[in-house]
C-alpha cells in the first residue's frame, strides 16, 4: 500500500517512545537502547509489536542516536541500522505497517555537518530497502534541505517527514521559533509531512499548533508526537505521569487542526497509543465540528497585542526599562508603570536582578502589569540566576 495514499484516507497511527520504554523494562535502564539491536533484539521485537499491537500502523526503527555515532563509529552504525531494519520488519510484517528509518539529530559541533550525517544514514537505510524517513526531535533545519534533495535523487519515491522539538514557548533549544522552522520545512519539494515531538507535553503542542496560521503547510501532512507528559525523577529513574486517558483527551484536540500523522515520543507506552487508536476509531466529533470550535474561541478571546501590531505596521515604539523592587512591596513599581503608560510609553521592559542583586521575579511583575495596567512588558532572563549552581 502507498504511504501518500493512506494518508490521504485517513490519519496514519504512529508508535510511540522506544527509548523510555526500553529503560523501563528489568536491568535495561542503565542500557544504550540502539545497542539492543545486537544485544537483546527480542526486547526491541517485542516492543515494536507491542505498539502494532495497541493500533500503529507506522513503526521507527531504533535508531534514534545514530547520528551521535556516525562519524566515529561507521561500521558500528551499519551494523546497528542493519539489524534495526531486519527487527523492524519482522515486527510489522504479518499487519504490514510501515518502517519508517529514525534519524535523530546530528550532534551539536561534531566532526562532521548535519547534512553529510543525514545522507550518510539514509544511504544505509536505502540499502536495506526503506523509502519511509523521519527526521525527528530537530532542534533545527540544517542539513534538512541536503537530506530531502538527496532522498528525491537517490529515491523519487521516498517519504520524509521533518519533526521538530519545541519547548512549552514553541522555541527550539537553538532558539529558534519552531513556527519558522516548520514553514520552510515545509517549503522543500523533498519534505512530504512536518510536524512537532517531543520537548513538550500534548497540551503545549496542542496550544502551540492552535496559534498558528497553518496555510503554510500548502498540502503538506502535520505530523502531531508530543510526550506523554513531563519527566519527575524517582530515585535514579525518570518517569513520565502523563496517563494514557490524557494523552487521549489532549490529542483530540489535534484532529482540529487535521493532522494526517498522529504518534508519540518519550513516555508513551503501547497504552497511549491504544488509547489513541480508539479515539481515531470511534470518534464521534467531526474535524469540522472540532475547528469550528476552535474557531469560536478564538474569536471570542482575541490575542491583541497592541506592541506587536506597532512593530507590524512599522512605527516606532517607545520601551522604557524599570528596575523591580527589592522586596515584595511592588506599589511604587506599579505607580511607575502607569506614570509611563499616561507619558506614551509602548513597552515596559523589567531588569532580571540588575547587577547580581536579588530583586522581585521579572516575569511574575510582567504578568501583573500586563494584566492589572494593561501595559506590554518585555521581563528580562538572566542565565546567572537560572542555573544549577543559582
Amino acid at each position: 500500500m502507498d504511504i501518500r495514499e493512506t494518508i490521504k484516507n485517513g490519519i496514519l497511527l504512529f508508535d510511540g517512545a522506544m527509548g523510555t520504554f526500553y529503560a523501563s523494562l528489568p536491568g535495561r535502564a542503565e542500557s544504550r537502547c540502539e545497542l539492543a539491536n545486537l544485544d537483546h533484539p527480542e526486547d526491541i521485537r517485542s516492543i515494536h509489536r507491542a505498539y502494532i499491537e495497541a493500533g500503529s500502523r507506522a513503526i521507527r526503527t531504533n535508531t534514534f542516536d545514530v547520528s551521535g555515532l556516525l562519524t566515529e563509529e561507521s561500521s558500528l552504525c551499519r551494523e546497528i541500522i542493519s539489524e534495526a531494519c531486519r527487527l523492524a520488519k519482522e515486527a510489522a510484517e504479518p499487519s504490514g505497517a510501515f518502517i519508517f528509518a529514525d534519524i535523530g539529530p546530528a550532534p551539536l559541533n561534531g566532526s562532521a555537518p548535519p547534512a553529510q550525517v543525514y545522507c550518510a544514514q539514509a544511504d544505509l537505510f536505502l540499502q536495506q530497502g526503506l523509502k519511509c524517513f523521519v527526521a525527528e526531535t530537530l532542534p533545527s533545519d540544517e542539513g534538512i534541505p541536503a537530506l530531502a534533495a538527496y532522498l528525491k535523487k537517490q529515491c523519487p519515491e521516498a517519504f520524509l517527514l521533518v519533526s521538530f522539538a519545541v519547548d512549552t514557548d514553541g522555541v527550539t533549544r537553538e532558539g529558534l521559533l519552531g513556527r519558522i522552522l516548520l514553514e520552510r520545512a515545509a517549503a522543500l519539494p523533498g519534505v512530504d509531512a512536518v510536524g512537532l515531538n517531543c520537548m513538550s507535553g500534548p497540551h503545549h503542542i496542542r496550544r502551540i499548533l492552535e496559534d498558528m496560521d497553518l496555510s503554510f503547510l500548502n498540502g503538506k501532512t502535520l505530523s502531531v508526537m508530543p510526550n506523554a507528559g513531563y519527566p519527575t525523577v524517582l530515585g535514579r529513574r525518570v518517569v513520565y505521569n502523563g496517563s494514557p486517558a490524557y494523552f487521549r483527551s489532549q490529542m483530540e484536540g489535534m484532529l482540529a487542526l487535521n493532522a494526517g500523522i498522529l504518534g508519540g515520543c518519550c513516555g508513551t507506552t503501547p497504552s497511549h497509543i491504544k488509547e489513541l487508536c480508539a479515539l481515531l476509531e470511534g470518534r464521534s466529533t467531526s474535524s469540522s465540528v472540532l475547528s469550528a470550535r476552535l474557531t469560536e474561541r478564538r474569536e471570542k478571546n482575541p490575542e491583541k497585542n497592541n506592541l506587536r501590531e506597532k512593530l507590524d505596521s512599522g512605527k516606532r515604539v517607545l520601551a522604557v526599562e524599570l528596575d523591580p523592587p527589592a522586596n515584595d512591596d511592588v506599589r511604587d513599581f506599579l505607580d511607575g508603570v502607569r506614570v509611563l503608560k499616561e507619558a506614551g510609553a509602548d513597552a515596559i521592559t523589567i531588569a532580571d536582578c540588575p547587577v547580581g542583586r536579588p530583586r522581585a521575579d521579572s516575569s511574575l511583575l510582567a504578568c501583573k502589569i500586563h494584566r492589572e495596567i494593561g501595559v506590554e512588558p518585555i521581563p528580562h532572563m538572566t542565565c546567572r540566576d537560572r542555573n544549577l549552581n543559582a
